[in-house]
C-alpha cells in the first residue's frame, strides 16, 4: 500500500511541476493581422443600469485593457435620449471617437447583437458594427483623443452627461 501512495505522490509532484512551468511561460503575441480576427471571435459585453453614481462606481472595475483593443462602442440611454460612441484606435495610438445622439438605443443594441452573432468571428466585428452605426445614425461628431488608461477614462463621461437619475450604459468591446 505504501508503494502506491509513494507513486501517486511522485506523479502528483511531477504534474504540479509541469503546471507551474506552463503558467510561467508568457503567451506569445499573435502574428500581425491575426489579432483582430482572434478578438472578433471573443467580444466582451458589459452593461449597467441604475443611478449614475452606482454605474460610475462600477465602471472602473471592468476587467479590460482598452489599449489592447482596436474598436469598442458605448451606448448610453438617459430619460429622454441616448448617446452612442464608437472608439477606433488609430495607427499612431490615438483614438478616433465618433459620437451620435439618438432618441433610443434599444433597437441599436439589438442590431449590434445580431451583427456580432451573424458574423461569428469571420470578419472584423469592429468594422461590421461600425457599418451598422453609420447606416442607422446621422450627424456624428468626431474627435481625436490621446488614449484611455482605464475604462473609467473612456466610459464615465457619457454616463455623467445622460439626463435623468436612472440610466443604462452598455459597453461592447469588439476587436
Amino acid at each position: 500500500m505504501k508503494n502506491y501512495v509513494l507513486v501517486l505522490t511522485l506523479a502528483a509532484a511531477s504534474l504540479g511541476g509541469a503546471s507551474a512551468y506552463a503558467q510561467s511561460t508568457p503567451t506569445p503575441t499573435p502574428p500581425k493581422g491575426t489579432q483582430c480576427k482572434l478578438a472578433s471571435s471573443h467580444t466582451e459585453l458589459y452593461g449597467f443600469c441604475g443611478t449614475k453614481k452606482g454605474i460610475i462606481d462600477k465602471i472602473p472595475t471592468l476587467p479590460i485593457q482598452l489599449s489592447d483593443r482596436r474598436v469598442f462602442v458605448q451606448l448610453t440611454q438617459g430619460a429622454s435620449g441616448g448617446e452612442v460612441k464608437l472608439f477606433e484606435r488609430q495607427d499612431n495610438g490615438t483614438f478616433k471617437v465618433t459620437t451620435w445622439s439618438t432618441s433610443e438605443t434599444s433597437l441599436l443594441l439589438s442590431e449590434i447583437d445580431k451583427t456580432m452573432f451573424d458574423n461569428k468571428g469571420v470578419n472584423c466585428v469592429g468594422e461590421q458594427v461600425k457599418n451598422v452605426l453609420e447606416a442607422k445614425l446621422k450627424n456624428p461628431t468626431v474627435t481625436e483623443v490621446a488614449g484611455f488608461d482605464t475604462p473609467a477614462a473612456a466610459f464615465t463621461d457619457s454616463v455623467q452627461k445622460a439626463d435623468g437619475k436612472f440610466v443604462r450604459t452598455v459597453m461592447e468591446i469588439l476587436c
